[in-house]
């Protein structure tokens, strides 16, 4: 028996008790006693004393269980008798009613393919009953949907389900203004993280914030909030700390360092970095009816990296210049264009200037390179520290692909840094400094990027 049958037994068995709703503080007492924690491990995951727990609160709760059972009940046997009741007549249950609401979610009724990471997130939020999830991925890699999906599969397994989009950055106030009401049944009006704690410990719920990569720095290190958003950290740490029921399903294109810190592979808190489906992707062009071998369309998903959304925009764009013939326009040799690059252009902008330096010098070398090697190229030089601290936010943000310490562009992000930004103009003096370049760069790349920060020079 999971815990929140558990709950809706004792909340059944004392209704005729008491006129109330088990407080936030009974409820994690309760949690702590069927997850045979100590005392002290109650106090320290609830925020309370042990003295208040174990004297006050404890000895309380037992006795109105016991009495609600007509069994005596205390910390030790309370999961025993609790199963013992797992009949549906031993006690009655109270109906539960569902409240859905869907906001601004994506219509999902044509959903194929990532049949693998709706498994991880079912076993996440079903079976591990983690308390946070951020979907993380660049740009138009299907993170909405997938949410979308998992969360449609799985809402009966909640009481409340509502999706909350921060597209256009809610202050905290405001979100909570509506998530608190709408999971009380407008019984609580108060625009508080206790109170949304509170609900979630109460009742079962999803949650799902979409794209909070908006109330994040753009400019900076990957991860940090907005001056005026530095209370949804505060906020998403005590979501993901403190002991409650639901699920918060986050999607963003830049993993917060809050989240980073706070994720176990093993634990309540847990990202999912979503790359390209190659199933989804293949469905994609036959719905677009292009034209090509299987070859060809597998060469065209592996170009935008499997990207729905930069393949849906190619794909319009092949069938308008070429009649849906993949081939020709392979030969035009032109990855970036059109709706590709304001795609790209929307997530460059959003990089700290030594960020924007490394995807430059990945582009001109257009090839696996170590750390070492990046220090080497990148002039003026960086400190180890900064250049280990912006690889990491770059990786936070999908923008660049790893192994083994060494790292790349993807194809199509590679032609977006080298060409469709003119190859970078902030080093005025990389005609004098490119001489010290320890690497062999290909020649005709150095020779544009030279040339442009020559003529670039002001008079």
């Amino acid at each position: 028996m999971e815990f929140e049958q558990a709950l809706e037994i004792v909340k059944g068995a004392i209704a005729p008790k008491i006129a109330r709703t088990l407080t936030e503080v009974e409820i994690a007492l309760l949690f702590g006693a069927w997850n045979n924690l100590t005392y002290d491990r109650i106090a320290e995951r609830s925020g309370y004393s042990i003295n208040y727990l174990q004297r006050d609160i404890g000895p309380k709760l037992w006795k109105l269980i016991s009495d609600a059972l007509g069994r005596k009940v205390n910390k030790t046997n309370l999961r025993g008798i609790i199963t013992h009741f797992d009949t549906p007549t031993a006690i009655p249950q109270p109906q539960v009613q569902r409240s859905i609401y869907w906001g601004e979610a994506i219509d999902v009724s044509s959903f194929q393919g990532r049949v693998e990471e709706i498994e991880t997130l079912t076993q996440w939020i079903i079976q591990d009953r983690c308390r946070l999830i951020t979907l993380v991925g660049m740009g138009g890699i299907g993170k909405s949907t997938l949410a979308a999906k998992v969360a449609q599969l799985l809402q009966e397994q909640f009481e409340f389900v509502i999706w909350r989009s921060l597209r256009n950055a809610p202050r905290l106030e405001t979100l909570l203004s509506e998530l608190v009401p709408f999971l009380s049944n407008q019984q609580d009006l108060q625009s508080k993280p206790e109170r949304l704690l509170y609900w979630l410990q109460t009742h079962r719920c999803l949650v799902i914030l979409d794209n909070q990569e908006t109330i994040l720095q753009a400019g900076n290190c990957a991860g940090y909030y907005q001056p005026d958003f530095t209370d949804y950290d505060e906020l998403l740490q005590l979501l993901g700390e403190a002991c409650h029921q639901s699920c918060i399903l986050l999607t963003s294109r830049e993993k917060s360092a809050q989240v980073a810190i706070l994720e176990d592979l093993n634990g309540a808190v847990r990202s999912l970095s979503l790359n390209g489906s190659w199933e989804t992707s293949l469905a994609l062009m036959d719905s677009k009816q292009l034209r090509g071998t299987d070859a060809e369309k597998r060469r065209l998903c592996e170009l935008y990296c499997c990207n729905p959304l930069a393949l849906k925009i190619v794909a319009a764009s092949i069938q308008s210049l070429f009649e849906g013939n993949i081939n020709s326009f392979f030969q035009e040799n032109i990855l970036v264009f059109n709706g590709i690059h304001r795609l790209l252009n929307r997530q460059f902008e959003r990089l700290s200037p030594v960020e924007k330096t490394i995807m430059y010098w990945l582009a001109i070398n257009r090839e696996w390179t170590t750390i070492a090697e990046l220090q080497d190229d990148i002039v003026p030089p960086i400190s180890r520290a900064t250049l280990l601290e912006s690889l990491e936010s770059l990786t936070r943000r999908s923008l660049i692909k790893k192994r083994s310490g060494e790292y790349t562009l993807q194809p199509v992000v590679m032609e977006y840094v080298t060409i469709a930004n003119a190859i970078p103009h902030r080093i005025n003096r990389i005609n004098t400094e490119l001489s010290q370049v320890s690497r062999q760069a290909p020649e005709y790349l150095i020779d544009e990027y030279t040339d442009y920060c020559y003529f670039s020079k002001p008079d």
